[in-house]
């Protein structure tokens, strides 16, 4: 359950880090393009206007055009003064006007047509004079806008000299403002688009909430349902398990109740062992489900791998003769060496789990077949161990249950020994599973190395 709601809210991080992303990158959009709207290139084209007009006025000073400007004066001076100032403005024209003589020199050095464009601009010169005129008089850089409904045009005007007789330079610059309201509207979608993208990351984030309530909710009857249902099996288990013992000492008992007088000495003893053989397996069934259903406290200390694991094999060295087995010990001598100051286990539980693996590959290992006893690194922060055998292996139709108490394939088993074990790995903060072979049967536990 943990786990899942822990998913669930990573998984929406990450999703509202998403939208924050893609909701910046929308704003950073929108922020250009605003930058390209009517209103800001309307000011650009005023600032590049004056940039060019200053040129055009410093220029002329530095070539020291012929003055004053007289009817039979070259304006081939003049022209090249305006093609050096605009050259790198497109779209600028330019040009020098006097009170006398009014726009004496042109160029367009940019225009798209071809050869050099050296007509003034005729539906525009009322304007371009205008415009100079007040920056003769008036002495100074004039700006001026004059809009349209496709294009606007920025005017710009500055004299060469205070005398009010001086040349004047002037700039045109064309907006076209077809491509100004097209911004506006991609501008006004955009924004539409980022207030849609957090409304709609706000509003899946709010499903996504109302569905982790939902699927918690779910999840707890589905648990609830889990646990009933295991406890029908485990009631079905113990009651077949219980059944069995019982008549067993029940038939010996009559058995022995209806001998002739002759035979009832004899049929007595049997039956008397007969009880308690089946009350001995009765006792280590209700022992095993006692341990099932009461929290493990375990006595953790530090353990010697290789010692502990030889000691396991020791102990059941007698029945791997009887089977005419051998033990194969599989230890990596740099695990065991750092398992001596890392390695904290509860020894005498998990004990208890190796016999229980140890028993089930005994149960198992052919004639002359070997049990793995093995030591090695699961992970850089994991200890593994396990137990194989080369035997028949575990039945397919009990490799999904191996672990769920009552399933067994052992002749005499009950069952839960692997239900305990797996219990025991677990508080040791490890996993024990049943790992895929091609032959026999290997089950595996991984633990941490820091178990204390």
């Amino acid at each position: 359950m943990q786990t899942h709601t822990k998913q669930v809210r990573r998984d929406l991080l990450m999703l509202w880090a998403l939208i924050a992303a893609v909701s910046t990158l929308l704003v950073w959009l929108l922020i250009e393009l605003s930058r390209q709207g009517a209103s800001s290139q309307i000011a650009e084209a005023r600032l590049h206007a004056a940039a060019s007009c200053q040129a055009m006025q410093h220029g002329a000073h530095q070539a020291r055009v012929q003055l004053p400007i007289t009817a039979g004066t070259s304006v081939a001076g003049w022209q090249a003064v305006i093609d050096l100032a605009l050259r790198e403005e497109p779209g600028s024209e330019g040009g020098f006007w006097q009170p006398e003589r009014g726009v004496f020199a042109y160029a367009f050095p940019t225009y798209d047509g071809t050869g050099i464009k050296r007509d003034p601009p005729v539906a525009e010169l009322e304007k371009i004079t205008a415009t100079a005129e007040l920056a003769s008089r008036s002495h100074q850089l004039i700006i001026e806008v004059r809009p349209g409904l496709r294009e606007a045009i920025v005017f710009a005007a500055c004299p060469l000299t205070p005398a009010t007789d001086t040349p004047v330079a002037w700039v045109m610059k064309r907006v076209l403002l077809i491509q100004a309201e097209v911004l506006n509207h991609l501008s006004q979608a955009l924004a539409l688009l980022i207030g849609l993208v957090v409304m709609s990351g706000a509003w899946l984030a709010w499903m996504l909430l109302r569905w982790q309530r939902q699927t918690t909710a779910l999840m707890q009857q589905l648990a609830q349902s889990e646990r009933m249902a295991t406890l029908g099996r485990v009631s079905a288990g113990l009651a077949h398990e219980i059944r069995n013992p019982l008549a067993t000492m029940r038939m010996k008992v009559e058995n022995a109740m209806a001998a002739a007088p002759e035979r009832y000495q004899q049929r007595s003893q049997s039956a008397f062992e007969a009880v308690l053989a089946q009350t001995a397996r009765l006792e280590s069934l209700i022992s095993s489900l006692l341990a099932l259903t009461h929290p493990l406290q375990l006595q953790k200390q530090a353990l010697d791998l290789r010692a502990w694991l030889t000691s396991l094999a020791n102990l059941h060295q007698e029945a791997i003769t009887a089977q005419q087995a051998s033990w194969k010990l599989t230890i990596d001598d740099a695990v065991v060496a750092r398992a001596r100051k890392m390695a904290v286990l509860d020894p005498d539980k998990m004990a208890q789990v190796m016999d229980n693996l140890i028993l089930n590959a005994l149960a198992h290992v052919p004639i002359a077949g070997y049990i793995e006893l093995g030591i090695a690194d699961a992970a850089p922060d994991h200890l593994l161990l396990w137990v194989a055998d080369n035997g028949s292996g575990v039945p397919a139709h009990l490799q999904a249950q191996v672990f769920e108490p009552f399933s067994t394939a052992r002749s005499g088993g009950t069952g839960l020994g692997l239900a305990l074990a797996r219990e025991i790995v677990q508080a040791h903060g490890g996993e024990l599973r049943l790992a895929d072979t091609p032959t026999g049967a290997r089950f595996e536990i991984e633990l941490p190395w820091q178990t204390s």
